[in-house]
Parts: C-alpha cells; structure tokens; sequence
C-alpha cells in the first residue's frame, strides 16, 4: 500500500511487491556505490535507476540493513539535499540542540511524522525550507552564518 504523506510524496520507496522504484517508476538495483557517487565509505551501496545513467538517480543504502537512505534522487535533489544536510547538521553540532531536539524541528519544519522526518525523504521545496530555516534560526540563536 502507499503512503502519501501531507507533502504528497510517496514515504515508502518500494512497490507492493517490495522493489525499490525510481520516481520515473522503473526499478532500482542494488550496486557498488563505486563510480557511481562520492562516498568515503569502502563497500557501500547504492540503489541506482535501472535506466542509469539516462535517469542519473540513485540513494545510498544502509550499511547494515541495505534499506534505501531515502528515496531514488536525480542530480539537483541530490545536490540540494547535501546542502540540507549540512545546514541542519549545525543545529546539533553547534549545540544549539540536541540531536534528537533538531529531528523534532525538522518534523514540525516539514510538515512530517517524527518516523518520517529525513533529508533523504525530502523534495526540493521542503530541502529548500530546511536550507533557509536553519540559517535563519543559527544567526537567531548564535549569530552565525
């Protein structure tokens, strides 16, 4: 079944039988992430369009569990989505907050269930959101940039 969430994009990655899809609908295949993105990490994967490098889209998997980091994301998304994560990552390493205090933000700033609040879930409008809010809310609080 698929769960929509109010940002009115699929939560889950996979399809009812449990294949990771793309969002131009064809599957995803499980790979070395090797060549295919910038990681740091010997042995990871990657979920990968199985028309790339046509669709340029893939997503880290788990190192543990190989489940999806978040959903299949093309050049822009990806790029967008690393920024996200840098800006929000400073609300908890600066100590503005706690770690778990900074998801919570992201939940209420995304419109999202605690279980569902992750960069790599995020569109480009909502990672957009995050970059700006957490800005503004660091200079707020610490008066950096």
């Amino acid at each position: 079944m698929r769960q929509t969430s109010k940002r009115g994009k699929r939560w889950n990655t996979k399809d009812e039988s449990g294949q990771v899809r793309c969002h131009c609908g064809r599957p995803a295949v499980l790979c070395s992430a090797e060549g295919i993105c910038k990681t740091h990490r010997p042995g990871a994967k990657v979920y990968v369009c199985s028309s790339y490098p046509a669709c340029d889209s893939f997503v880290m998997a788990h190192p543990g569990t190989l489940e999806p980091m978040g959903t299949l994301a093309p050049p822009e998304l990806r790029r967008l989505r690393y920024e996200a994560h840098q800006q929000f990552d400073q609300l908890h390493k600066s100590g503005l907050m706690t770690r778990r205090e900074a998801y919570q933000w992201l939940a209420y700033i995304t419109q999202a269930p605690m279980f569902h609040a992750h960069i790599g879930h995020l569109g480009e409008y909502y990672c957009r959101v995050v970059i700006r809010e957490s800005r503004k809310l660091l200079v707020q609080r610490t008066g950096a940039a």
